[in-house]
């Protein structure tokens, strides 16, 4: 819609993760470290927690490229479970549809595949994405079936995604055990000021227009209505991209940005958390 107008090739800014446009902050730089001296430590647990749009979903999916060949990856979510087949839950993370009419049957499938999985020479790793979203019960069993061994070793290594209630609920009493299997653990925050700055930039950059199409007031007004956390900033930064264009103006400056707040809070039909700056 307004990429020819501002000279871009692309939109610079999207809801959804973009690998071709990773941004490391220090954050994700620390959060990504943590990850991978997780997976190559041993079998233990990692955890890894952030607000919404953080960028959680973007590590796992940077991870899950830069060593898919030494791994065998499994994808869940918390809010899907089997109830009590909780190893039918695991096949269908790997991608594995069981036929198994009993839980004991799933869990003898569970075991065959992990064990051949082993005997190539790969481990099996499991990422859990929404993680707050699993009862503390359903967290302890997955716990016990990653820990089954097999010639001495664990089968199947966790890594945990959720928002900063995951913090709280592996710290429940009854998770005890599980907290000791966690071999790397990390919060991811939002940026700070010149990380959103660097961060606009950079995907404007990207996206083939100059740098300084965002006036530094600009960003320092998205920055503060995001709170530094990625996906906002996409969502506030292409927003004002659609007024600068319905306005013929050639920068987003703090006034675009502080008509797309006024607008949102005025006539928008979702709560936000944004602070009423504009006025």
């Amino acid at each position: 819609m307004y990429e020819k107008h501002f000279g871009l090739r692309r939109k610079p800014f999207s809801s959804h993760p973009e690998p071709d446009m990773l941004f490391w902050s220090d954050g994700h730089k620390m959060a990504r470290t943590m990850l991978a001296y997780g997976l190559t430590s041993g079998f233990g647990t990692v955890v890894i927690t952030g607000e919404i749009g953080a960028g959680k979903t973007t590590l796992l999916q940077d991870l899950a490229r830069r060593h898919r060949d030494q791994n065998r990856y499994g994808a869940l979510t918390g809010d899907i479970g089997y109830e009590n087949d909780v190893a039918n839950w695991l096949l269908y993370g790997f991608g594995i549809e069981s036929k198994a009419t009993s839980a004991s049957q799933s869990l003898l499938q569970l075991d065959k595949f992990l064990a051949q999985n082993r005997n190539q020479g790969r481990k099996a790793v499991l990422f859990i994405d929404e993680a707050q979203l699993i009862e503390p019960k359903l967290l302890e069993r997955v716990r016990v079936m990653a820990e089954r061994q097999s010639g001495g070793q664990p089968v199947m290594q966790l890594v945990l995604f959720g928002q900063p209630e995951l913090g709280s609920i592996l710290n429940m009493p009854q998770l005890a055990q599980f907290r000791q299997r966690v071999v790397a653990h990390y919060h991811l925050r939002g940026f700070n000021r010149a990380e959103s700055g660097d961060y606009v930039s950079s995907r404007v950059a990207a996206a083939g227009a100059q740098p300084e199409l965002f006036s530094v007031e600009a960003i320092d007004r998205i920055h503060d209505a995001a709170k530094g956390i990625p996906r906002q900033i996409n969502i506030l930064a292409d927003t004002s991209l659609v007024y600068a264009f319905a306005a013929d103006e050639s920068v987003i400056s703090d006034a675009t940005v502080q008509r797309v707040l006024k607008d949102r809070e005025q006539h928008g039909i979702l709560k936000t958390d944004q602070p009423a700056s504009f006025q």
